[in-house]
């Protein structure tokens, strides 16, 4: 049985829901394919399940002096939270919106026409969208397959079963340092082991060391430039092997890159060109085949070293019109610096545009970098909060091009940043952003403030030098 659509969408991702919504939107008639991978479910809103699990933390004391079981009620938390997010996208609310919604895996053929068989149909479009994100890849450490571990994907499942009280984290991603926090936080015995020299590498070292010095205050063990070289199944425990030091742990947490989720649908049959990377694509999200289109993680696309899904998003609108409109849009990947991202520690890490790290070794000479920190905020004084700072790269004539606070509220106060970067206000002008006081935004304007320093110590320092030579010449 052949069905006829404008847009056959495969995914469950949360970049496949958007495009499913903005093609309703448009009046097109849309099928969405909700797949399962084999080796773990794609949940839209799994990402959140770590910082939903963060926040109950925060409310919870432990006593890291007795040794003992953390709570399962955290976990329970995140999973009822999650499932409340799911609920605002969920298969049915998008079936009343008019999209036609299908379990299951299929894949593309192209005989006689081109379609996509799934469950017995053949389902026809005037275009494809593939949006199948990420999965979590299979770490290549010797024994831990038959020792077993857990990713992103399978850590709702502890919501079921005892929960380990002694962790080994390993991997750099952003979601392992997020992870090895909370845990520690609920009374854990967490690990967190990396194999490069600071964590968060693709973070600005002052940063990762400020966020490092947290972690170990919290009480995970950080390990640096350290590679896991095996584990083994020590009766009920596993034994994680590295170099000459091995650990003992209950459960081990892999936090290393997801590969993108391509296997089963057929895609060298219908001649998209793909590698282990992801699916290629041209400056319009169109694959090698005209039909069919491609965007998120399953394109390898990441800003700054992680997956972001603002990024996606943003291409899901765009793709969405390409795929239904004969005159296309190219995607503006010089945008990336005006997306921001942030590492939901606590205090928590945020940042857009051009990072200190580039500025710093960057050729050009008319980078400036302004710093302010936290403690001299009113609403931080208030609160007795003590450490956190921010650092904003303009030019000289006040253009912003980039931004990073560590701090409470972060993630909130690097957003007006990237909005100022997105319609290319000048540092000038956040100095006469109207604000509350207290709030933790009047931070980003004590932030912009330093700018009028600057240029009176500049003018004082120009003042100096010409009575300097004044007085030489006298």
């Amino acid at each position: 049985m052949a069905l006829e659509y404008d847009l056959v969408i495969i995914g469950a991702t949360a970049a496949a829901r958007v495009a499913a919504i903005e093609a309703v939107n448009l009046q097109a008639r849309v099928a969405l394919i909700l797949p399962h991978p084999a080796n773990g479910q794609v949940h839209p809103q799994s990402d959140f399940y770590p910082y939903a699990l963060a926040q109950i933390a925060k409310t919870i004391q432990t006593n890291r002096g007795q040794i003992q079981s953390p709570s399962s009620y955290p976990w329970k938390y995140a999973y009822t939270a999650i499932d409340r997010l799911e609920q605002e996208s969920s298969p049915a609310l998008l079936a009343a919106m008019g999209v036609d919604t299908i379990f299951g895996t299929g894949e593309f053929c192209r005989r006689p026409h081109l379609a996509f068989n799934i469950n017995q149909r053949y389902l026809r479009a005037r275009a494809y969208l593939i949006a199948t994100g990420s999965v979590s890849d299979y770490p290549i450490i010797p024994g831990i397959q038959s020792a077993g571990y857990l990713t992103l994907d399978r850590l709702p499942s502890l919501v079921e079963r005892e929960i380990p009280l002694r962790w080994a984290i390993i991997g750099a991603e952003s979601i392992g340092v997020e992870l090895a926090q909370t845990l520690a936080k609920l009374g854990c015995q967490v690990k967190l082991i990396v194999e490069t020299e600071q964590i968060l590498p693709y973070e600005d070292l002052d940063f990762a060391n400020l966020i490092q010095a947290q972690l170990e205050a919290d009480g995970v063990r950080v390990y640096l430039a350290t590679i896991v070289t095996k584990v083994s199944q020590e009766n009920r425990s596993k034994l994680v092997v590295m170099g000459d030091e091995s650990i003992d742990v209950d459960e081990i947490f892999i936090a290393l890159p997801d590969r993108p989720f391509i296997e089963p649908f057929n895609l060298a049959g219908v001649g998209i060109d793909h590698t282990d990377k992801g699916i290629s694509i041209d400056n319009k999200l169109r694959t090698s085949h005209p039909q069919i289109y491609a965007c998120g993680n399953v394109c390898g696309n990441v800003l700054g070293g992680y997956h972001s899904q603002s990024l996606t998003q943003y291409e899901a609108k765009i793709v969405v019109h390409n795929a239904l409109n004969w005159r296309k849009i190219k995607v503006d990947y010089s945008s990336y610096d005006r997306l921001p991202w942030a590492v939901y520690t606590d205090p928590p890490l945020a940042r857009v545009g051009m990072t200190i790290g580039a500025a710093t070794n960057s050729p050009r000479r008319d980078l400036i970098i302004l710093q302010k920190y936290l403690k001299t905020c009113p609403q931080a004084i208030l609160n007795n909060i003590t450490s956190g700072f921010c650092q904003i790269v303009v030019t000289r004539t006040g253009q912003i091009l980039g931004a990073e606070i560590v701090g409470q509220n972060a993630p909130e106060l690097i957003q007006i940043l990237a909005l100022a970067i997105q319609q290319k206000l000048k540092i000038t002008d956040l100095t006469t952003f109207p604000c509350l006081s207290p709030s933790y935004t009047e931070f980003i304007y004590q932030a912009a403030q330093e700018w009028h320093t600057y240029n009176r110590n500049q003018k004082q320092q120009r003042q100096n030098g010409w009575l300097n030579c004044l007085c030489w010449w006298k």
